[in-house]
């Protein structure tokens, strides 16, 4: 894939050229959302057309006269009495449990005041220009922000995506995000652009990003998460094909167990069973049940995946 060098703010930034949307990704179709009749909504009325919402001149003018009015009541008014939508998907309720089907994409807030050195009407544009999964930019509804919509490769990762996004528009345009809108259930509330930023064959946005819920740092990007993954896998065929019993000592099973749930959670239970059936006295109910104390202490004793690895490597199983 070629590359090009984009200049912004004297900073060399080198971004992939924009791809065609036929090259090896899945077919876009027309996104469907719900539809709530004000910010105060907890139910959806019914079903719209993404595209249609944010095309529509219907509010035209309840935004303009929203951008222009001084007075915070009136202000508060007109935004109470508009039309919300949620970008990410069709929802039963206004709650993430739920959701009925996530739409693959994801929108994310840029406001003025963060940003006050970039010209925000033409970063919609110029993020388009270069970031192929940018599917819609338009202006927020005071007129002093703007909402990207991007499409997103795994919407079961969806914060996993917003925390990559936003490292992406920081790292790259020197952007920051609202970091307070990365549910799939956030609202968007009805505004209008005139020159919005539409591109109706969005490529897939491949990469997530995990960070600590405390102190909001990076901890795992998708390759290592991949990379983790692949290390298991194979410690796991050594063991079963070389018949390597590494839970003999409960101590060592329990912290196996540990390991792979603060890893995978639920998804560990799997390798922990393959795992455990080298013992010679493996009971799969006893299995399960070790497996959910796992779960539940797997973030309190300070075991990580390299716990396992560590095991592994002292057993002579090399899985790198």
């Amino acid at each position: 894939m070629k590359m090009i060098i984009l200049k912004i703010k004297k900073k060399k930034i080198k971004i992939q050229k924009k791809m065609k949307a036929t090259e090896s990704f899945p077919p876009f179709e027309e996104p469907i959302v719900s539809l709530f009749e004000n910010i105060y909504s907890t139910e959806p009325i019914r079903e719209i057309s993404l595209s249609k919402f944010l095309h529509t001149r219907k509010f035209k003018e309840q935004v303009e006269d929203y951008r222009k009015s001084t007075d915070e009541k009136l202000r508060k008014k007109i935004k109470g009495n508009l039309m919300c939508i949620t970008p990410s998907g069709i929802f039963s309720q206004r709650q993430e449990l739920g959701l009925i089907k996530h739409t693959g994409l994801l929108c994310i807030d840029i406001d003025f005041k963060d940003n006050p050195k970039w010209d925000l009407n033409k970063a919609k544009h110029i993020i388009g220009e270069h970031c192929p999964s940018l599917y819609y930019g338009g202006l927020s509804l005071s007129g002093k922000g703007i909402f990207l919509i991007f499409r997103i490769s795994n919407p079961e990762y969806h914060k996993q995506h917003f925390e990559a996004l936003a490292y992406l528009m920081s790292e790259k345009f020197d952007l920051q995000v609202d970091k307070g809108v990365k549910s799939p259930v956030s609202l968007r509330v009805a505004s209008y652009d005139e020159n919005p930023y539409y591109n109706p064959t969005p490529v897939t946005f491949p990469n997530t990003m995990e960070t600590d819920k405390k102190s909001g740092q990076v901890i795992r990007i998708v390759a290592e998460k991949n990379q983790i993954c692949e290390r298991v896998k194979k410690a796991v065929s050594i063991i079963q094909a070389k018949k390597i019993d590494i839970t003999r000592q409960y101590q060592n099973w329990f912290r196996i167990g540990c390991a792979l749930a603060h890893e995978f959670g639920e998804e560990g239970r799997y390798w922990f069973h393959k795992i455990s059936r080298v013992y010679n006295h493996y009971n799969e109910p006893d299995c399960d049940l070790q497996y959910n104390k796992c779960l539940k202490y797997s973030k309190e004793d300070g075991v990580t995946i390299r716990t396992f690895f560590y095991l592994c490597k002292s057993f002579g199983i090399e899985c790198r």
